[in-house]
């Protein structure tokens, strides 16, 4: 903007929240006399419907082009004062929350510098905003067509889900068969329905729907574009086809990983897996066996893998089948744990009503298999008897560990989401999106998150299917207003920004002037992570720019900077904690001054550096706590940079000890008081 700023600063009471500790009055009197301030005000709630009739009414009467607010946190209320500014014809972009009862007021009651700590938070904020420069919203038109890759239970059920909405539907199976593990199953508990049946009675439902198309022995060949524009590649039959897709769902579902060379896999035939003996109930090839023994957690609960989650329902459904069909037959679970949840207890008592037999062995102890005769001998020690008993067996069924398919290792690359060890794909969020990938429209569902039943690979299926059909339905998805963007004179074309972008966001194009970095805001989060990659500072980030936030750093340090302590907080995960210390009136010294950035990915090391150049005391970089970060790989490159910076600190002369990084959750409150309050004994602040 080349007109001069004209910054409005409100600041709230917030009842006696803020005004029963902060001297707002001297606040707003303070923000007075800041530089670019036209006007500084107060109210007891601004965040009121009459308030914000009196922003907007400000906004227009004097002039104002840049808004501070000053009152509780922006994780819930910015999106509520950016709606004022727009009503008011003021870019939402030109706004500055401003945290004084969260970080201030609610933890430091009865502290004096409450107020001046207040002061310079305002200062802070103050000075960010005159920087601002407005920010537009993209908005991207969405189709009605969706590709769903996988045809077992979750990828039918999500086809046929989004078809009943009048969806067009590109269902895409590698095999030459619809149904996926369900054609291996004999029946799917906890309702014993014949898994045969089920299976039919999907099959059917996508013949007679002419919403989706079924494409068999077909792969994806490659995947472009972005929500609402994917154009995904499938070869079938030798022939490459190119979908149209508005939004993606992944449901390539699990298998059973052998289990070479434990309890005797593959050294005696009479030793089979769980799948292996549903292939022999559907079948009846039993044969004589009269003495079942099944083992759980065979190559699960061990290092590097957890519980397979499903192992116990399906232990206790053959079980069943077996005693169903041999009442006879003497049939042992042996197991560590029972995992069962809800209902399936009721499950399970029907189980042993039927005679068949537990037996718990302990972590550490696993049972051993050894030929005897014709047979088998099962040796296991028995928690309850506490001694090794024998079982003889006729049969041994491991319930092994659960894998992701095989060809999750090339689709991973094609669609740039992350996938465990064993090949279970990540979703964005375990607790706020559990259904989606980082990029904006790729879903996934059912096993290929990790091993689950039927029933709930169906039932996630259906909220997948929704999930999708949501841009679908509203015709557009709207990207990011603050997106990274390059300034193509100082590029060079290294393409170290493009490497770093955790979602494909920056492209390299030919220019007159060579190759140059382009930012695909459609697909830009914002993130920042970007920014402190490139070493001519040619890429930078709306509303968290290189020079707003050192515009913050000098605010911040210009009066007695070697009492303080620097925070940079991601927003989703790092603030979350020092809100929730706040809301739990948790106190802490307040030498610290927090300063806002959606990821700690953006956290430039040479802003770290200018801090300890400007006098600060400490600096604190705080992120999302591992393996988890909002932004994929933010808190990843967070730590490596900063590890890198330590001994930069140190050759100029700054205790490398200065430096502090911790890795919250956002239910974090307590953890982030103490870190504060650590880091102020250890640097002499406390106070």
């Amino acid at each position: 903007m080349a007109e001069e700023p004209r910054v409005g600063v409100f600041i709230c009471r917030c009842g006696t929240n803020i005004g029963g500790v902060v001297d707002v009055p001297a606040v707003v009197e303070y923000a007075k006399g800041l530089p670019h301030v036209a006007l500084a005000d107060e109210g007891r709630w601004i965040c009121s419907a009459d308030y914000l009739g009196r922003i907007k009414e400000q906004i227009v009467k004097q002039g104002l082009n840049r808004v501070v607010v000053a009152c509780c946190t922006p994780r819930t209320h910015e999106p509520i004062f950016r709606s004022a500014l727009k009503e008011a014809g003021l870019n939402p972009y030109l706004l500055e929350f401003v945290s004084i009862r969260e970080q201030c007021s609610w933890v430091h009651r009865g502290d004096p510098a409450a107020t001046e700590k207040a002061k310079e938070l305002v200062k802070m904020g103050v000075a960010k905003a005159a920087l601002l420069e407005p920010a537009e919203e993209v908005k991207l038109p969405v189709g009605r067509e969706a590709v769903v890759i996988g045809g077992g239970a979750s990828g039918m059920t999500a086809s046929l889900a989004l078809a009943s909405q009048g969806f067009k539907v590109y269902l895409v199976e590698r095999t030459e068969r619809l149904g996926g593990l369900l054609n291996e199953l004999s029946r799917v508990a906890p309702m014993d329905v014949e898994a045969s049946t089920l299976l039919k009675g999907l099959v059917e439902r996508l013949e007679a729907s002419s919403g989706v198309e079924v494409l068999l022995g077909a792969e994806v060949e490659s995947v472009e574009g972005y929500v609402g524009s994917f154009k995904v590649k499938v070869r079938q039959q030798g022939d490459v086809r190119e979908l149209p897709a508005s939004t993606i769902i992944v449901a390539t579902g699990m298998r059973e990983v052998e289990p070479t060379g434990l309890c005797g896999y593959g050294s005696h035939p009479n030793v089979i897996t769980q799948l292996q003996l549903e292939g022999l109930l559907k079948k009846g090839g039993l044969g004589e066996a009269r003495r079942i023994v099944m083992i759980n957690c065979v190559g699960s609960r061990v290092e590097g893998r957890g519980c397979c989650s499903v192992g116990c329902l399906t232990a206790l459904k053959n079980a069943k089948h077996l005693k169903e069909l041999r009442p006879e037959a003497e049939v042992y679970i042996l197991y560590r744990d029972l995992n069962l949840r809800g209902m399936d207890e009721l499950y399970l008592r029907r189980v042993l009503e039927l005679g068949v037999k537990l037996l718990r062995y302990p972590e550490g102890k696993p049972p051993k298999v050894e030929p005897r005769g014709r047979g088998l001998l099962v040796k296991a020690f028995d928690l309850e008897l506490g001694e090794e008993v024998e079982l003889p067996a006729d049969l041994v069924v491991l319930t092994v560990a659960l894998a992701g398919d095989e060809g999750v290792e090339r689709l991973k690359g094609l669609l740039k989401v992350s996938a465990s060890p064993d090949r279970f794909l990540q979703e964005a969020h375990i607790k706020l999106r559990p259904l989606d990938f980082y990029t904006d429209g790729v879903y996934l569902c059912g096993a290929a998150r990790y091993p689950k039943g039927v029933r709930e690979c169906m039932e996630e299926a259906l909220g997948t299917a929704m999930r999708a059909s949501i841009p679908m339905v509203r015709g557009y998805v709207e990207g990011e207003g603050a997106v990274a963007f390059v300034d193509p004179a100082a590029c060079v074309g290294c393409g170290l920004c493009m490497k770093a972008c955790p979602f494909n966001a920056i492209r390299l194009k030919e220019h007159e002037g060579g190759r140059k970095a382009e930012v695909v805001k459609a697909l830009c989060k914002g993130c920042g992570i970007c920014a402190p990659e490139c070493p001519r500072r040619a890429i930078d980030v709306i509303h968290f720019t290189n020079r707003q936030l050192l515009a913050q750093v000098e605010a911040a340090l210009e009066e007695r900077p070697g009492e303080k302590i620097l925070a940079f907080c991601c927003h989703w995960c790092a603030l979350g904690a020092a809100d929730v210390a706040g809301v739990s009136r948790l106190t802490y010294p307040s030498n610290v001054r927090i300063i806002r950035v959606m990821c700690s990915g953006r956290v430039d090391p040479n802003l770290v550096l200018k801090a300890f150049e400007l006098g600060a005391a400490g600096v604190l970089v705080a992120g999302c706590e591992f393996p988890t970060c909002h932004y994929a790989s933010g808190n990843y490159k967070c730590k490596e940079r900063m590890e890198k910076l330590k001994p930069k600190l140190a050759e100029r002369g700054f205790s490398p000890e200065r430096l502090w990084t911790a890795w919250l959750s956002a239910a974090d409150g307590p953890k982030f008081a103490a870190i504060i309050k650590d880091m102020a004994a250890k640097l002499g602040l406390a106070r």
